[in-house]
């Protein structure tokens, strides 16, 4: 699904519903970013929004601009009660 900046957020979203509404025990919910056209750049290039030095800075006094990347990410969501009882490890 593309629901442009949300998409990963809503695939989780829909991953809990599947599990809330009883129709899994679990469910796999993930997103990828992939930076295949130019047209991005270009616009934030154009916007002065990129760190001229392509360093990204996060919260730091220094920080001067965005800095674009790619990634991917999946979560394995179930029941906390499940879990636990299956014996995942997990943050307490």
């Amino acid at each position: 699904m593309d629901t442009a900046c949300s998409s990963a957020l809503t695939a989780v979203h829909l991953a809990c519903e599947h599990i809330w509404t009883g129709r899994g025990d679990m469910a796999l919910a993930g997103g990828v970013t992939v930076m295949i056209t130019p047209g991005g750049f270009i616009g934030f290039s154009q916007a002065s929004m990129l760190s001229p030095d392509g360093h990204c800075k996060a919260f730091d006094a220094s920080a001067n601009g965005f800095v674009r990347g790619e990634g991917a990410g999946m979560v394995l969501l179930k029941n906390l009660s499940k879990a636990i009882a299956d014996g995942d490890p997990f943050m307490r």
